[in-house]
């Protein structure tokens, strides 16, 4: 059996039909620490076990043991990124999967929630390896399809791997859409919302606080671009706004705080260059440690996430959590959330020109960004609350588990 820390302090509620005991559910997220998942990952499993349920997270080994009452922790996912050998990283992952069901068999896991971003090789061998365990899979899918490389037999593979699970949960309805389109039923999926962070933000510093330790001027006006930066988040569009908007607002700073994810920053360094704004760009290129994360939100007068392609974003809502007002692009994963105007503004996908616009309008307009970020607040508190959030996963449990007892 795999060594991990556990703790147990609660009773859980009772819904396995088939034996009485309290379902158990393994809860698989390889990402973690490496990608700053773990926030995630802690409030998804404290939703879990405030609804009832046990719950062990498997995990890698980038990811700080959150020392959660109840949980069992298993960090066993070791050695599987950086610069290594590719297939031997892979070995390491099918090697700690194999661990993971052992484990889960002693322990009478009968549910695998895997969290799965469209890392097909990798998560089409996990999962098919939990069926042959005789698990039945939950996946939370995040990514429908990869923002990175597509192509008709990834999209084939894709779908196959989707269809292998017993029930699907995504965050909104447009990765729903998407996934009857990869010949996934809608009755077997669930729309079940991305949690707030209002439980791990800790102590937040005044803006001024913030600045000084990100060496930012009081008087500057700042725009956050936050989190991995992928081509398909569209960082190269706010930095073609930049010059347009440091005409309007002469003390415009754009901060950059992330770590590059299958491209390489040389390319925007090069923009930046090209376009004459290095001086305006602050940049904090590479992973940015839990400690700091507060820093970086309080720094900013708007969070700007001009996006290609996304199906949901954690650093939308950790924006609205930190009640800073952010700026969107018209996709249906964005507008979901956020409506023009009213609990955030929207720019219209693929033209800088009219991203900064908006940025324009926001940055001038200091009382209405407050108004509008604390609507923002108030919907992710009220509406994106982790206890409900896992009161509704463990009904995707309870309606599983009670449909395998009865057949």
């Amino acid at each position: 059996m795999i060594q991990g820390s556990e703790t147990t302090s609660m009773q859980y509620f009772s819904f396995d039909s088939q034996n009485s005991r309290p379902a158990s559910a393994a809860m698989i997220e390889p990402v973690g620490g490496h990608g700053g998942m773990h926030y995630y990952d802690f409030e998804l499993c404290r939703g879990l076990m405030s609804a009832g349920c046990k719950v062990s997270l498997y995990t890698c080994d980038e990811t700080p043991d959150p020392a959660i009452p109840g949980l069992s922790f298993y960090p066993v996912y070791r050695g599987i990124y950086g610069d290594g050998n590719r297939w031997i990283r892979g070995i390491r992952y099918v090697r700690a999967t194999l661990a993971m069901l052992r484990t889960a068999a002693v322990t009478g896991e009968r549910i695998c929630h895997y969290q799965v971003f469209n890392d097909l090789i990798p998560e089409l061998t996990a999962i098919s390896l939990m069926k042959l365990f005789g698990k039945k899979v939950v996946l939370t899918v995040h990514d429908v399809n990869s923002l990175a490389e597509t192509g008709a037999l990834k999209k084939r593979l894709t779908g196959m791997a989707y269809r292998l699970a017993d029930r699907i949960i995504v965050h909104n309805g447009p990765s729903r859409k998407e996934l009857e389109g990869l010949g996934v039923p809608s009755a077997r999926t669930s729309v079940i919302p991305h949690g707030h962070y209002l439980d791990t933000m800790g102590k937040i510093p005044s803006p001024s606080q913030a600045r000084r330790a990100l060496g930012i001027d009081d008087s500057a006006k700042v725009v956050l671009f936050f989190g991995q930066i992928k081509d398909a988040k569209g960082l190269d569009l706010l930095i073609e706004a930049l010059p347009e908007v440091a005409r309007a607002i002469p003390d415009v700073v754009l901060l950059i705080a992330g770590r590059p994810w299958r491209t390489e920053f040389a390319g925007y360094d090069a923009l930046i260059d090209r376009l004459g704004v290095r001086g305006r760009c602050k940049l904090h290129i590479g992973f940015v440690p839990d400690k700091q994360v507060a820093d970086y939100y309080s720094a900013a007068d708007v969070i700007a996430l001009p996006y290609r392609r996304i199906y949901q974003s954690g650093v939308l809502i950790m924006a609205m959590t930190y009640e800073r007002p952010v700026v969107v692009s018209d996709l249906p994963g964005m507008t979901e959330i956020v409506t023009d105007g009213v609990n955030g503004y929207v720019f219209k996908e693929g033209l800088s020109e009219d991203l900064a616009g908006v940025l324009v309008r926001v940055l001038r307009d200091e009382s209405g960004r407050a108004r509008i970020a604390r609507r923002a607040y108030e919907l992710v508190r009220d509406n994106h609350d982790w206890a409900k959030i896992g009161a509704r996963t463990r009904e995707v449990y309870r309606a599983l588990l009670s449909k395998n007892s009865a057949q």
